[in-house]
């Protein structure tokens, strides 16, 4: 097979732009869209009261989307892995995936009524489930990719880090631009409601073309060569509950994206209830993030060749921890508080960048792995088991973050619950971070050196 030039490697990379906007519209302005700080003057939109075992209804209508999404997963990575169209079994889901994941994302902001309603909420959670379906459908067979067309360490971390400066860049699209594409429409006339739902369309349509033309360099008959799984639906996700070693990967993975979810949740709220400033200081604080990450990533290839991905993941996971617990006392320093928060911005760039390219890196050299071992090329799967378990784990963290609002509070005169979110979402990563200790790094290295020495001989 014919290596995937570096060229090839930037444009299918560039897909991860599309899907971390479409992804940080959901999660990060979905829950401040509905129930937004009453400083704004945005009306709420659905009720938030807690009404089941301290459960929200907003709470229960994204676990509902994260269910659809997790049903989603072993479906569609099934059908992937053992799909026989012709422009490939992957690169078929993303072309016609595309537009039906924008335009969900877009629709998630047009709810039918202007006010508390429960057509509100009903709405929400059917358009939450086709957002949910199609981020699956797209993204799945997307991330098996990376597998098929990496031949070795070096060009698996490449790819998974321009995968990761894409999704950085897609979420400073969302924090960098929303505020100042909203402050713009304002400015030109229109409502503050009516500027956000601009705001957001704009930056799906943008999604949509990215997504696109990721799929474009992928030739699977030139690059990739895998052949159909043929292996049925149970057997394939039996096969890979059964993968012990991924199954202590994918439980501290999951764990740490739980804290970078109740993060992402709570940073809308972030500079306005917690530091005392305008909606547009999240541009500032999410600049000084997203550049440290990107030193880091730039970072990443040479460290990745003095440490495994196990060494980096806890070190990541162990710092996230402590910063994460530091975000309940930002708001202690006084007139210097808006200083430490750029401080806690810029030191939390090292365990996001480590986040977002150290797994997908591992996982890939697990699917290859157990491709070399059953016979069965069924990367799409272990992406898609993955994301079964950790989309629902996503629904979670958004519902304790809602009910952390509806309890403690979300606004200036209230801010404990944006407090609060912090040190919950260390706990969780900190419990990942004992998981991982388990992950048999030197085992998986040595095999699949041995089974890459074999398959080249």
């Amino acid at each position: 097979m014919e290596r995937f030039s570096r060229g090839r490697r930037l444009l299918y990379a560039n897909g991860h732009l599309g899907f971390s906007i479409l992804d940080n519209l959901f999660g990060v302005y979905l829950i401040f869209f509905l129930i937004p700080p009453k400083e704004l003057g945005m009306p709420e939109l659905v009720d938030n009261t807690p009404i089941f075992l301290g459960m929200t209804i907003i709470g229960i209508i994204i676990i509902f989307g994260r269910i659809i999404d997790s049903l989603a997963d072993p479906l569609v990575a099934w059908w992937s892995d053992n799909a026989k169209f012709r422009m490939g079994r992957r690169k078929f889901f993303m072309v016609t995936g595309a537009f039906p994941f924008a335009l969900a994302a877009a629709l998630l902001f047009f709810p039918p009524v202007n006010g508390v309603s429960g057509a509100n909420a009903w709405y929400i959670a059917v358009i939450l489930g086709l957002y949910f379906f199609f981020y699956t459908y797209y993204m799945s067979p997307n991330l098996a990719l990376i597998p098929e067309l990496s031949r070795d360490h070096k060009e698996r971390i490449s790819v998974t880090v321009l995968q990761a400066v894409f999704s950085i860049a897609g979420a400073g699209v969302v924090l960098l631009t929303v505020p100042m594409l909203w402050d713009g429409f304002q400015g030109a006339g229109m409502s503050i409601t009516g500027s956000f739902k601009l705001t957001m369309v704009l930056l799906a349509v943008v999604a949509m073309i990215s997504m696109f033309l990721s799929a474009a360099p992928v030739d699977e008959k030139r690059f990739s060569g895998r052949q159909p799984a043929g292996v049925g639906l149970l057997e394939s996700v039996k096969l890979t509950l059964s993968n012990s070693t991924f199954i202590v990967y994918m439980i501290g993975t999951i764990l740490y994206w739980f804290a970078f979810n109740i993060i992402r949740a709570i940073i809308a709220y972030y500079p306005v209830v917690l530091l005392d400033k305008d909606p547009g200081f999240q541009t500032i604080l999410m600049a000084v993030l997203f550049g440290t990450a990107v030193v880091v990533f730039l970072l990443l290839p040479t460290l990745s060749r003095r440490f495994t991905n196990k060494q980096l993941m806890l070190t990541g996971m162990l710092s996230f921890a402590v910063l994460m617990a530091f975000t309940a006392f930002v708001d202690r320093f006084g007139d210097l508080k808006s200083v430490v928060a750029m401080i806690h911005m810029a030191l939390m760039g090292f365990p996001v960048a480590v986040l977002l390219v150290i797994p997908n890196a591992a996982v890939s050299d697990l699917s290859e792995l157990d491709g070399y071992k059953t016979g069965k090329n069924r990367e799409a799967m272990f992406f898609g088991t993955q994301g079964l378990f950790m989309k629902v784990n996503y629904g979670i963290a958004s519902a304790i973050t809602a009910s952390l609002f509806a309890f403690f509070g979300k606004d200036i005169a209230e801010p404990l619950g944006v407090k609060l979110a912090g040190p919950v979402g260390g706990l969780f990563v900190l419990a990942g971070f004992f998981v991982f200790l388990r992950f048999p790094q030197k085992k998986v290295t040595e095999e699949l050196a041995e089974y890459r020495s074999r398959a080249d001989a």
